[in-house]
């Protein structure tokens, strides 16, 4: 019962900033978004997450590479696969200290949703060398979350839960050989409020040329 009055309440606080969001224009909107780690169910149902998937692919993509690859981790099957990234980041000789391992655990337990991330390499690419391929692959992780963050739900892109060996990568169907694994999305509703970040002023980070 306790469980239930806390998915009440949270479902609450997504309508409320919903509501608050409807006086804002998208651009607007997309300003007020942040990076959330803490989250837990409800995640995205079968329509929003296909929604969030047709944003990805519509990230700019020179040469209509196509190379975009999600792979999906979903409740129950996370803890299983916390268990195989913890393992085989130990294998690949990285150090995770038992406080990381259980903050990994406990951060994983309550996350309805994982998106593993990765690009298919168009090798020896004389027209697109494969800094532009990283790119597309960026704007299209990007266009998830600022979907996401739309829906009213907050995301997380984590580079840890062994991104950076082969086995993981391996276990989700994506050959090292052949793709860039570029880590994973942790998306959820909010656990908590987000807290309003100071950003830098873009226009102080902006220069105008003149001949």
């Amino acid at each position: 019962m306790q469980g239930f009055f806390l998915l009440v309440f949270h479902s609450f606080l997504i309508v409320q900033g919903m509501t608050q969001m409807t006086s804002l224009t998208t651009a607007q909107l997309l300003t007020t978004r942040r990076s959330q780690k803490l989250v837990q169910a409800p995640g995205p149902n079968v329509e929003q997450l296909q929604q969030m998937l047709a944003a990805a692919v519509c990230a700019p993509d020179h040469s209509a590479l196509r190379a975009w690859r999600f792979a999906l981790v979903m409740q129950p099957e996370i803890a299983a696969f916390t268990d195989l990234a913890i393992d085989a980041t130990r294998r690949s000789g990285r150090e995770i200290t038992e406080q990381k391992e259980q903050n990994t655990r406990k951060w994983l337990s309550t996350v309805p949703l994982l998106i593993g991330l990765a690009y298919k390499i168009s090798h020896d690419n004389a027209k697109v060398p494969e800094i532009e391929q990283t790119l597309s692959m960026g704007a299209a992780v990007m266009n998830i979350q600022n979907a996401a963050h739309l829906m009213g739900f907050s995301s997380y892109w984590s580079t840890g839960l062994g991104t950076y060996t082969d086995e993981v990568p391996e276990a989700l169907g994506f050959d090292t050989l052949d793709y860039r694994f570029v880590g994973f999305l942790a998306i959820g509703t909010p656990i908590t409020p987000a807290n309003p970040v100071q950003r830098p002023d873009a226009m102080a980070l902006t220069t105008r040329w003149r001949p």
